[in-house]
């Protein structure tokens, strides 16, 4: 055999590795491509589900911190596991934060440091990671920084990398047995954070069993804004799970105990859905508020943004919004206000001026005549043919021009304002007018 067919076999090989791997990436491609666009595949429940709105609404516990040294607060929170009712009348095994899903909230003040030590009593590693925090590398709970529990048998330094490649090792991973303190320094403005397991490779799995929980920041600016508190400010952990016919949280992992191999099922490339909704770990709640003398509630869904005043523009009341639609992992805060014997005004639609509503308005008061050469042609309207593009950063407008005879329209190109003139730049040293 030549060399010549060597190098050929070999260049032909070569490139129907590359031809498989292309196939296979168009097939990945196509699965998450798919109409109507979605966040995952949903899994249906086997246990006979309860009625909606029959649960009473839970708030996750606030937890009481067990010292106060030097002006830090110090919180312990043990990884275990726990069975829960989840479902009215049905037991649920669940990995929790101290025996609870959500596990219990943390309020902090703004410049005072929280020391957080959790003990993993779960059978496989953890790491926790405060959602949103200002955190040093440290406590930020690095995908292999584990917490490894008792009698775990891998070696403290691998990790569990990707399918197929189970052992890659991290040299910079930090790893401790059983506990771990982790230091937030709190040095951000107020907010409604919250900490999971980070885990590489399984954080999703692990947060679809329990874990996480609620990390509340206050300080004297929020509290001025005068929204409401108390028994009135609700924070929401909404999430969506599936359950089998035992009752039990059921998930598409590919390794069901989530201790070697990760991943899911092939038929959930983009994601997974539940069909239970569950709101602080009850299954679609309802919750009774007073009528007065103070209606209004501040609703927090996890996790929440920075509070500000609630943005009324003036003249205008409050309006009701049957839907308000939250991505996943989407922070939001919204003040919730209580009217008696008032019905939701209809939403009024804009109209715009009639010069902007599109090209077919005007033409109906003259019938059209021919273009003139090198100009639109008038039949080019909003229902005939393409929509005029909208203005943006192009570096030019484009806008909708009517003439004075009415009978056709063009397009116009607005030129570019000219832009503003720099401040001149001051070097260091004596200059002219004799400053440094």
């Amino acid at each position: 055999m030549s060399e010549r067919d060597v190098t050929r076999r070999r260049v032909l090989g070569v490139g129907g590795t590359l031809a498989a791997m292309a196939v296979t990436g168009l097939v990945t491609s196509a699965k998450l491509s798919r109409r109507p666009p979605e966040t995952g595949e949903q899994l249906r429940s086997g246990v006979p589900l309860p009625p909606a709105f029959q649960v009473p609404l839970p708030v996750p516990a606030v937890a009481k911190p067990v010292s106060t040294p030097g002006g830090v607060d110090r919180y312990e929170i043990i990884q275990r596991e726990a069975s829960l009712e989840i479902l009215p009348g049905v037991r649920t095994s669940a990995w929790t934060y101290g025996g609870t899903s959500p596990g219990p909230t943390i309020e902090a003040r703004r410049g005072r440091p929280v020391n957080v030590t959790h003990r993993n009593e779960l059978p496989v590693p953890t790491v926790v990671h405060l959602h949103g925090g200002h955190t040093p590398a440290a406590s930020d709970g690095y995908p292999t920084d584990l917490v490894i529990p008792q009698g775990w048998q891998e070696p403290a330094h691998m990790t569990h990398g990707m399918a197929g490649m189970a052992g890659m090792s991290d040299p910079r991973a930090v790893t401790s047995r059983l506990t771990r303190n982790y230091t937030f320094p709190m040095d951000q403005r107020p907010a409604l954070l919250w900490y999971h397991d980070h885990r590489m490779d399984f954080t999703a799995p692990a947060i679809w069993r329990g874990l996480a929980g609620l990390h509340i920041i206050r300080d004297a600016a929020e509290e001025a804004l005068g929204l409401p508190s108390g028994p009135r400010e609700l924070p929401l952990v909404i999430t969506d799970r599936a359950f089998d016919d035992h009752g039990e949280l059921t998930y598409p992992a590919l390794d069901g105990t989530l201790r070697k191999r990760p991943g899911v099922r092939e038929a959930y490339p983009g994601g997974v859905l539940g069909d239970v909704i569950l709101v602080n770990g009850a299954p679609w709640p309802i919750h009774e508020v007073e009528g007065a003398p103070r209606p209004d509630h501040r609703l927090r869904a996890d996790p929440g943004r920075r509070p500000r005043p609630p943005h009324q523009p003036a003249g205008r009341e409050p309006h009701s919004r049957p839907l308000l639609p939250r991505r996943p992992d989407e922070r939001t805060s919204r003040l919730a206000h209580r009217r008696e014997g008032v019905r939701p005004r209809p939403r009024r639609r804009h109209h715009p001026p009639r010069r902007h509503r599109g090209l077919a308005a005007d033409r109906r008061r003259s019938p059209p005549r021919p273009p003139a050469p090198g100009r639109l042609p008038g039949a080019l309207t909003r229902r005939q043919g393409p929509a005029a593009p909208r203005c943006g950063s192009q570096g030019h407008h484009l806008a909708t021009a009517r003439r004075r005879s009415r009978d056709h329209h063009s397009l116009r190109r607005l030129p570019r304002p000219p832009p503003l003139p720099l401040p001149q730049r001051r070097t260091r040293g004596h200059g002219n007018d004799g400053q440094p």
